[in-house]
């Protein structure tokens, strides 16, 4: 009989390539860090700078189903690479066009810009088209749960991405240095996925089991992530000790779903189904209540 660890393992792939892949669609969040730069760096009108981060979501009706097929065609895992290495590229482009390293030509900077952040936007779809329905087919039973746990982590990196910019760079302003934020995200959007497509399975296994310890322990550590990301955004923030302590926290918490679900710990964490009797007779142990309802 398989182990339990065994059993679980193509489910706890799925969720943890899932999780971190899932980071790179949230690189639009950090528009707010960047986005003054890029105004003062090329002189756009606020309405020519908004168009930046509002016009490619348009594209999402047509985006999102392409991409579907795309990742059902050839598998989760090509989703993902080619989403990422699409968004980490375009992100770059960005960077070169809004420090005019790039000429654009006849084409206006702004309109260059919107152009770009259209096609990241297309990768972004790409990676979601994976990242978000894959768990799905290995959590069938806890399907609401572990999307809902792929999708707050996206926000919760997003929020830890711009506290590690700040203590590493400082409080973003209109100066070109915010634009090496476009570099950070397009470096988070090619390792994540590449890492993701590494590790994600083609498909589930009968076999497999769902392991709920994974979702609660997993639950719980991304309500303390988002306890410690509203700490870290109220303390003051420059030259902070207590800030950069929470930072550092973050940091931590962010990565520890990766042991967790890669590791041998698991089954250890699992309830036993059964306890051993003095006399060598096993007999059930104890139903616990769920954490999660």
């Amino acid at each position: 009989m398989p182990s339990r660890a065994a059993t679980t393992s193509l489910p706890r792939r799925a969720f943890v390539a899932c999780l971190y892949a899932g980071c790179a669609t949230g690189s639009f969040y950090g528009f707010g860090i960047y986005g003054g730069a890029i105004q003062s760096s090329l002189g756009l009108s606020d309405a020519s700078l908004a168009n930046i981060n509002t016009v490619p979501y348009a594209l999402g009706f047509v985006s999102a189903p392409l991409a579907g097929r795309v990742t059902k065609a050839f598998g989760p895992a090509a989703g993902l690479l080619l989403g990422g290495a699409i968004q980490a590229a375009l992100q770059v482009a960005m960077y070169a066009i809004a420090t005019g390293a790039a000429p654009t030509g006849a084409i206006d900077p702004g309109t260059a810009l919107v152009l770009c952040a259209c096609v990241v936007y297309v990768g972004g779809q790409l990676i979601s088209s994976a990242a978000f329905s894959t768990p799905v087919l290995h959590f069938r039973r806890k399907r609401g749960r572990v999307v809902s746990l792929v999708k707050a982590f996206v926000g919760l990196s997003g929020a830890v991405v711009s506290q590690t910019y700040v203590v590493a760079f400082g409080v973003p302003s209109r100066e070109p240095g915010a634009l090496r934020c476009l570099l950070i995200w397009a470096a988070i959007s090619a390792g994540t996925c590449f890492f993701g497509a590494a590790c994600i399975p083609r498909s589930p296994s009968q076999q497999s089991r769902e392991p709920a310890a994974l979702l609660r322990l997993c639950f719980w550590l991304l309500l303390l992530l988002c306890g410690a990301s509203m700490a870290a955004s109220l303390v003051p923030q420059t030259g902070s000790p207590l800030h950069t302590g929470l930072v550092g926290l973050l940091g931590l918490l962010a990565l520890s779903p990766l042991p967790l679900a890669l590791g041998p710990l698991l089954p250890l964490l699992a309830p036993a189904r059964s306890r051993a009797s003095p006399g060598g007779r096993a007999f059930p142990s104890p139903r616990r209540a769920p954490l999660l309802a």
